[in-house]
């Protein structure tokens, strides 16, 4: 490819790098937000039938049922996980930490006088 500003922005704008960048961001997408997207949309004949040219960007389905039950697993597992990193979360504030790391009580910090003589 020739290295020339007009024909890297012609290069980028197309329909292959789009889909290449579609693809390899789709890696780090929330697969919360994955399977709610992939619910609303329809199958694709193009997909199923063996070939869609649009790949990630069809506006059509091309999760089959089986994948997306797996996904619904693949979300469940990160709630339980969510709620059990809260949890810990939440024991660990419990422990005897110096007071430089001890969380701040905001009622303890109102009833504080902060008008102080320094001599």
């Amino acid at each position: 490819m020739k290295n020339d500003i007009n024909v890297r922005k012609l290069h980028n704008a197309g329909i292959s790098h789009t889909t290449a960048k579609a693809t390899y961001m789709r890696r780090f997408e929330d697969p919360r937000n994955t399977l709610a997207a992939e619910r609303t949309k329809r199958p694709c004949k193009r997909f199923f039938a063996g070939y869609c040219k649009f790949q990630l960007l069809c506006n059509f389905g091309h999760y089959t049922e089986k994948q997306l039950k797996q996904l619904e697993k693949i979300v469940s597992q990160l709630k339980k996980k969510r709620f059990k990193m809260k949890k810990s979360f939440q024991q660990n504030k419990k422990r005897n930490l110096p007071p430089s790391l001890q969380f701040m009580n905001l009622a303890k910090l109102k009833k504080t006088n902060l008008e102080l003589d320094w001599g």
